[in-house]
């Protein structure tokens, strides 16, 4: 086996949501009662894409877990969702409407629905005042800036002097990743067509991001990543997935920020990750986590990761993955060393179906990682996660939330 070079059919095509149209950018901001103490929230869903319930829980969840409940909110689209401190940010209203939308858990448990956003796509929370996201509706080549405690837009970033229309017809700044490490934004930039728009038409060989001084809202520098693997059809060119709940990238452990390649643009003839070390703001030319050479040597898709005590952790296939196959139990959970490139399949959990939209598929908690699990088939019947054992190669069922839907995420909130 190959080691570490070292020296959707549905939410996974661009999301058709029908936008709705508002007088001014933000709706108002109801406020929430006082809130007391951590929350533990699940997502799940009737169906994948389709209406589902966010819940809160004052303790971990354990055991059966039911879900929704009296004071869960409904919402007409889940796809999952993303978290900082005691706030959930998601991309449509309640209604379905798309834009940023900020929840927050209430002291009896009941959601509060907050400020939103029209027309917010890909976004980026840095800080309790600080954040940035995509609206294409205002330019292809700025990035706006909102306040997440107010859900105010407060500003943009013009980025127009990165066009160049000698490389293509429609070009995007921040589509599919906006990501945030030691005071700067990576935006990714997007070569494609009026077309498709951004979503498998790249054009370029190579991966460009855009850096940004956060605190100062101006463009440093561009940087290039350009792949050098021997088979042509296995280089990379994009990375994240833009009308997904899940960002695809994380900030590891040891400060260093990696960025996911799904393969979806490809027929995942590829999927990779790629890194910026820490106090580093170009990519580490010398470093690469290919799928490939890990787990069953298939061809897969990386959307999930984390990176814990020199460990990375994430999902892998056991066949070669397909659009047709996605929703079959092909999936399991891999530990890759980052410093000898051996992986180790995690034990004691049936093999599940990709991860998609779920940004926490891959999770830690109060010191403990987590899986989530869905298995749909006759011997599994399973829909929660798991917990990794001390042994760091086996998990045991943390629990199972009761219901014929489908787990959208699971995370804690605190201030």
């Amino acid at each position: 086996m190959r080691k570490l070079l070292f020296t959707l059919r549905y939410a996974f095509v661009a999301t058709a949501i029908v936008l709705s149209s508002c007088s001014d950018d933000n709706d108002e901001t109801t406020p929430p009662d006082e809130t007391t103490g951590p929350k533990y929230v699940i997502l799940n869903a009737s169906e994948k894409w389709e209406d589902g319930y966010f819940t809160a829980f004052d303790e971990l969840p354990s055991g059966i877990v039911k879900a929704p409940v009296s004071k869960s909110l409904q919402v007409a689209a889940s796809f999952g969702f993303r978290t900082f401190k005691n706030a959930i940010f998601v991309r449509t209203n309640p209604a379905g409407t798309a834009g940023l939308q900020k929840y927050t858990v209430n002291a009896d448990g009941s959601i509060n629905v907050g400020g939103f956003i029209k027309d917010a796509t890909q976004f980026v929370v840095v800080d309790e005042t600080n954040g940035f996201y995509l609206d294409e509706k205002r330019g292809t080549m700025k990035l706006q800036t909102f306040n997440p405690s107010t859900m105010e837009r407060t500003g943009e970033v013009d980025l127009s002097s990165l066009r160049n229309a000698e490389i293509s017809e429609y070009q995007v700044v921040g589509k599919h990743t906006l990501a945030v490490k030691e005071g700067k934004l990576y935006a990714g930039i997007t070569y494609g067509t009026i077309k498709n728009a951004g979503y498998g038409d790249d054009v370029v060989d190579y991966i460009e991001f855009a850096v940004i001084d956060i605190a100062k809202k101006e463009l440093e520098k561009t940087i290039k990543y350009e792949d050098t693997d021997d088979v042509e059809n296995e280089r990379i060119n994009t990375i994240g997935w833009g009308s997904s709940g899940n960002k695809m990238w994380t900030v590891g452990d040891d400060g260093a920020l990696y960025l996911y390649s799904t393969g979806l643009t490809n027929g995942f003839l590829s999927s990779k990750v790629i890194r910026i070390k820490k106090g580093e703001t170009d990519f580490d030319k010398a470093w690469v986590l290919d799928a490939a050479d890990f787990g069953e040597g298939k061809n897969t898709s990386i959307a999930t990761g984390l990176v814990k005590n020199g460990k990375f952790y994430l999902e892998l296939a056991s066949e070669d993955v397909t659009f047709g196959n996605m929703e079959t139990m092909i999936f399991d959970y891999y530990v890759v060393d980052l410093a000898t490139g051996d992986d180790t399949k995690i034990t004691g959990m049936p093999k599940h179906h990709y991860v998609w939209a779920n940004e926490h598929a891959i999770t830690e908690i109060d010191g403990n990682i987590y899986f989530w699990v869905r298995n749909t088939s006759e011997e599994g019947d399973f829909d929660g996660y798991y917990k990794l054992n001390a042994n760091g190669t086996s998990a045991t069922e943390a629990f199972k939330v009761d219901h014929d839907g489908f787990v959208w995420g699971f995370a804690k909130l605190e201030e």
